[in-house]
């Protein structure tokens, strides 16, 4: 039997070549739309999900008569109707291989925004250093000041580890309190609005659910010390934009880095991108030689997993 699988778009050629000894593929240059998927789905045995854009509705899983598995090259499945999913007997899956990329993503935002270093790098390519001011440029030590995660998941809990090696005191909020870690890397548990309050740097780390939908916004970024940053790397969904770009504009807070949005990509006109006081990336927190591999690996071997009849790794739902 030769195996269907589709692949929304591009992956590392290392998660392609494991599926091509034993399926047939058709890669997607760019993530199609769901009538794209239509077209294409109900024979299709496998779906990799290479994005977070690409909508896996219900009309879509009712379509796929010989659907698995539909796996997340990723470890947000927002996008995805597990419930569908579920009740038509289709694994989801997620690649949880990513934590320590992303969290060092976390903290080049958190260190180049301490330190100037985009608005620096312009100065000089713009050739305006003309004499050596050792007042320019002034920033803020990042070591022993305190930072508050808020989702101590695996993407959390390696910020922590990382805001360890710079002695900071780290203070986290999560739906369940992880005494293991807060022994070893020395956390406080707290309540949002004290750790919002508390903080100097802000990392959002959550998955996007309902209950975290809009979860920062006027009143949180209120809160929040003037001289905060606040640094996204989860979905764009949980801060509300319209009081971002206000708090930035307004000296709410003194800045933010944020690698996710409302809308990817972001719209051209959007008013955030005239602000000084934010370091915008387009969604490439994982994107490393190193990470997108396991990445395209570990989709991979969970397609042949279910395939051959076992039970998938990272599952995020229950077949019976």
């Amino acid at each position: 039997m030769v195996y269907k699988v589709i692949i929304t778009a591009p992956i590392r050629e290392e998660g392609v070549k494991l599926l091509e000894k034993e399926t047939e593929l058709k890669i997607f240059p760019y993530p199609p739309t769901e009538d794209a998927l239509m077209k294409e789905i109900s024979d299709v045995d496998a779906l990799l999900v290479t994005t977070n854009v690409e909508k896996i509705t219900k009309r879509l899983i009712d379509n796929a008569q010989k659907l698995k598995i539909i796996a997340r090259h990723g470890v947000g499945y927002e996008n995805v109707d597990v419930n569908a999913a579920t009740k038509k007997g289709i694994w989801v899956t997620v690649t949880p291989v990513l934590s320590e990329t992303v969290a060092d993503h976390a903290f080049a935002l958190i260190l180049c925004l301490s330190r100037n270093v985009c608005k620096a790098n312009n100065y000089m390519k713009n050739k305006k250093w003309v004499i050596r001011d050792p007042l320019i440029f002034i920033g803020n030590d990042v070591s022993n000041k305190t930072i508050g995660i808020l989702g101590l998941g695996r993407i959390g809990s390696c910020i922590a580890e990382r805001a360890k090696g710079f002695n900071m005191n780290i203070l986290y909020n999560d739906i369940v309190r992880k005494k293991d870690l807060e022994e070893k890397l020395n956390l406080k548990f707290t309540s949002l609005e004290d750790l919002l309050s508390e903080s100097d740097y802000v990392v959002i780390s959550l998955p996007l659910t309902q209950q975290t939908i809009g979860l920062i916004g006027e009143k949180e970024l209120k809160s929040m010390k003037r001289t905060a940053f606040l640094i996204n790397i989860a979905r764009g969904a949980i801060v509300d934009h319209n009081a971002l770009v206000k708090a930035l504009k307004e000296s709410w807070i003194a800045g933010a880095g944020i690698d996710v949005f409302y809308k990817e990509p972001l719209p051209i006109d959007d008013p955030i991108l005239e602000l000084d006081n934010v370091i915008l990336t387009p969604h490439i927190a994982s994107n490393t030689v190193e990470c997108r591999k396991r990445m395209a690996i570990t989709a991979a071997e969970e397609i042949l997993r279910v395939l051959h009849g076992e039970e998938p790794k990272y599952p995020v739902n229950k077949i019976s």
